[in-house]
Formats: C-alpha cells, sequence, structure tokens
C-alpha cells in the first residue's frame, strides 16, 4: 500500500485547492491525466474532499461514501506553493499531484 498524497489545482488567484487520496496506487496519475485532467475536472474532484481510493472514473469520497464528518475531510485552500509544501511536510506526505495547464505532474517534497 502507499503512502498518502495530496492532490491540488493551482487557482487564478494563484492560491491552491486540495484534498488528500488515502490510497494511491500506480495507475492514479494516469487515471488522473485520463479522466481528470481539465481544470473544471480537477476542480470537481478535489471538491469531494479527502479521498480513499481513485480508480479510473470512480472515485470514493470520505465524506459522500463512508459517512466522515465533512468538517474533517473537506477541501482546504492554501496561499502559495511554499505553504502547500508545508502543509504536505505537517501530515507526513511526500508527493504532491498538481494540475498544471490541464496535466498531473508529480512535486515530491524532499
Amino acid at each position: 500500500m502507499n503512502a498518502p498524497v495530496l492532490l491540488a489545482v493551482e487557482l487564478s488567484s494563484r492560491s491552491f485547492l486540495y484534498c488528500r487520496l488515502l490510497h494511491p496506487d500506480r495507475h492514479t496519475l494516469p487515471s488522473l491525466n485520463r479522466w481528470y485532467s481539465k481544470l473544471y475536472e480537477a476542480i470537481f474532484l478535489i471538491q469531494l474532499g479527502d479521498l480513499h481510493y481513485l480508480q479510473g472514473k470512480k472515485v470514493s469520497a470520505l465524506n459522500r461514501d463512508w459517512g466522515e464528518p465533512w468538517v474533517d475531510v473537506q477541501p482546504r485552500l492554501s496561499p502559495s506553493r511554499k505553504h502547500l509544501k508545508s502543509i504536505a511536510r505537517s501530515l507526513k506526505i511526500t508527493t504532491i499531484y498538481v494540475n498544471q495547464q490541464q496535466t498531473w505532474v508529480v512535486d515530491t517534497i524532499a
């Protein structure tokens, strides 16, 4: 099982909307690029809040499918990339998938 990752999209205000994906696998990045590459699709995905898993177009959201309290799993805003990386470090997450120019790129935390 892989470690959790952050999914983030850069908004026009240069801030980031992000959520956690708890169980990524080797198909996560190709699935994101195939099904959620456009900005509005990426925002729609992240607005589901923290995700349990992502398999192709299928998504399991912690609030919708697992009944977790919305306050605990809702998507959040980060004012800058530096702040986003510090949040990832505090959550002990080493990988961030960021949607940029209609493609998902991997940003690793050293």
